[in-house]
């Protein structure tokens, strides 16, 4: 039972006006929302919905919804209280309805003007209920760094999470590799830059060195050339064919000889030298019909781990469900990477998870591990060069 003295605010009253909306614009809620219904009274948080049809809740949410109350219906056929009486409740009286008994009754109207609230507010002075933290439409670089808790100054943080608002940080030693799905101006650059930028901020240049391919140079100038983290910016497919072999031989030399220890094997010590991370922007610019300049790094993915090799990929979402059937992409998904869903068509179908995109502000994009779990998250902006 709870305790009345130990709540300074009393009960909360989660409402949702129009439940088949949220259910096709936030599926994911729906499970959230079940959940409250059915553990939130003992801790004094009450679900209240509406719905057009009965129909429209399931039956796990409808069982733990105790009080129902049925207003007129577009078919009084789908009445589960009367159908007879559904029928006699008047088509142009608001507010008439049916209770749980199956009696006719009418709600009561309340007040329209702000008259109402001004009154319960100068009743209620003692206690105000805190306000509920939303997750902002912009944060910067430094406010995420700012944010971060012990432990993670020196990892690399790329915005904040929604239910904390707490920094989050990417770890590309559990996650070798991330996926960025979006569409136009939704922020995927942006979140490459503070990507490069965060590398820069937490490791050497004995530590890190990154490859930029970058076909509409949005990417130009964020590492610049004089930095030693710099290993290429690759701005055409001649670019990339002219270094890329380089590098799979670099990546072929680390390679586990057949004479490794099992030490060495367990530390990765048979090679030494900086992480590689490939970033690469426009994904489907690159990866065309005449061809995918990127395929040398293929045989590699699946050894990434031993090889210090990490892919930051960021493609436009129009497409990009077939498209990851293709080689490249799927062999990134297959060894489990991390995903950024940022804004896109519910449309486009299931791409990573159980997670569709849907209409997002510029930078707040879903995180998806590879076991499928997932948080909202704005990403930090940093300006361009």
């Amino acid at each position: 039972q709870r305790d009345p003295r130990c709540d300074r605010f009393g009960d909360v009253f989660l409402v949702v006006d129009g439940w088949a909306t949220l259910r096709r614009e936030f599926d994911t809620i729906e499970a959230s929302i079940t959940s409250l219904a059915a553990q939130g009274l003992s801790f004094g948080v009450h679900v209240v919905i509406s719905a057009s049809r009965w129909a429209e809740i399931r039956p796990a949410l409808k069982d733990q919804i105790g009080t129902r109350i049925e207003l007129r219906l577009g078919d009084p056929v789908d009445s589960e209280f009367d159908r007879r009486r559904a029928q006699q409740v008047p088509e142009d009286s608001p507010g008439r309805g049916l209770s749980g008994d199956g009696l006719h009754m009418v709600i009561a109207r309340p007040p329209l003007d702000s008259a109402g609230g001004e009154f319960l507010r100068n009743r209620h002075t003692e206690f105000t209920a805190p306000p509920i933290p939303l997750l902002p439409a912009h944060v910067d670089q430094l406010s995420v760094v700012e944010r971060a808790v012990a432990g993670q100054d020196n990892q690399i943080l790329i915005g904040l999470e929604e239910s904390e608002l707490c920094s989050v940080a990417i770890d590309f030693e559990r996650h070798q590799h991330l996926l960025l799905f979006g569409d136009g101006e939704c922020g995927k650059t942006g979140a490459l830059r503070i990507i490069c930028r965060e590398l820069l901020r937490t490791t050497t240049a004995d530590q890190t060195q990154l490859f930029i391919v970058d076909f509409r140079r949005s990417l130009l100038g964020v590492v610049v050339p004089e930095s030693e983290h710099l290993g290429g910016y690759l701005a055409s497919a001649n670019a990339v064919d002219a270094v890329l072999p380089s590098l799979a031989d670099r990546l072929r030399g680390r390679e586990a000889p057949s004479n490794a220890t099992p030490t060495q094997l367990r530390s990765r010590s048979w090679w030494s030298g900086p992480e590689i991370y490939v970033l690469i922007d426009d994904y489907d610019l690159i990866a065309t019909d005449r061809g995918n300049p990127l395929m040398p790094l293929l045989e590699f993915l699946p050894e990434a781990k031993d090889l210090g090799l990490h892919l930051v990929l960021a493609r436009r979402s129009g497409g990009a469900a077939r498209a990851m059937f293709e080689p490249f992409l799927a062999a990134l998904r297959d060894a489990g990477c991390l995903t950024l869903l940022m804004s896109g068509s519910p449309d486009e179908g299931l791409m990573i998870g159980s997670v569709r995109q849907s209409p997002m502000p510029p930078g707040r994009a879903t995180l998806i591990t590879r076991h499928g779990d997932s948080q909202v998250v704005q990403v930090a902006w940093s300006p361009p060069p």
